[in-house]
């Protein structure tokens, strides 16, 4: 049974999916640059947690190649529908799931990489733990946003304070 906050994400998300890489057409360089600082190398295995249309997807590609493991993770299908026509499920293992109760064993990656994933976390503290529990000791968990918050505030019609 799902809990109120996977109804808000549903909500919130569903009805964006389709229009949703319309709407951030930039993220693709910042995606790109993140990707290339996780300090990943071919062969390794990375989670894309909070996936959506998997944007970052290819990039995760890119630094482990092709024998590396890519996953995208989302908790909504509609986005993961979106991932899919765009040809990303080629770049990686498309999974709907929870990323605050992945169905991973502990320390089965190098890294996760969670882009704009944060202020959609019901338990900030838990979730992060949870991300944690699937990285590998040394491994990279990298929770970050694609812009910056001045972009961000501009793009909502606000000044940051």
């Amino acid at each position: 049974m799902a809990d109120e906050h996977t109804h808000h994400v549903l909500d919130f998300f569903t009805p964006r999916a389709a229009g949703w890489d319309s709407r951030f057409p930039d993220d693709g360089p910042a995606y790109t640059a993140a990707a290339g600082l996780l300090g990943l190398r071919p062969g390794d295995a990375v989670l894309d947690a909070g996936c959506g249309t998997g944007r970052a997807l290819p990039a995760l590609r890119a630094v482990v190649g092709p024998e590396g493991t890519v996953l995208g993770v989302d908790l909504t299908p509609a986005m993961l529908e979106a991932a899919v026509r765009a040809g990303r499920g080629e770049s990686g293992a498309l999974v709907r799931a929870d990323v605050a109760r992945l169905p991973l064993r502990d320390g089965v990656l190098d890294a996760v990489f969670g882009a704009g994933l944060i202020s959609h976390l019901a338990r900030p503290e838990a979730d992060v733990a949870e991300l944690a529990r699937v990285v590998r000791p040394g491994g990279v968990l990298a929770l970050f946003h694609p812009i910056g918050r001045a972009a961000l505030a501009a793009r909502q019609g606000r000044t940051v304070t």
